[in-house]
C-alpha cells in the first residue's frame, strides 16, 4: 500500500532509525476490488512491498514475521514483543 502513496518518494529523506515490522501473509490491500482485473492479485503482497520500502529506507531494519498476517502484534503478541524490544 505504502508504495502507491504519494509519500513513497519521500523514504530515502528519513533520516531517524526506521524499523519495518510485517507479518508474511499479510495481504491487506483496501481497493483491490476496484483496481483492473490484472493488477488486483498484486496488490497486497507485504513480503515483496516490505522489502522494497526498506531498501529505500537508510539503514532500515525489517523484521519479518513468518506465518503471520496484518496483526502480528495480535496473532503472536509474544514473538511481536519479543522482536520489539
Amino acid at each position: 500500500m505504502l508504495q502507491t502513496q504519494p509519500v513513497v518518494h519521500e523514504f530515502d529523506q528519513i533520516s531517524v532509525p526506521t524499523v519495518l515490522m510485517i507479518g508474511q501473509r499479510d495481504r491487506t490491500a483496501p481497493g483491490r476490488h476496484l483496481a483492473p482485473e490484472a493488477v488486483a492479485p498484486t496488490l497486497g503482497n507485504y513480503p515483496v512491498l516490505g522489502r522494497k520500502t526498506a531498501a529505500r529506507i537508510p539503514g532500515a531494519e525489517l523484521i519479518e514475521f513468518d506465518g503471520l498476517g496484518h496483526l502480528p502484534q495480535i496473532e503472536d503478541f509474544e514473538r511481536f514483543a519479543s522482536a520489539l524490544r
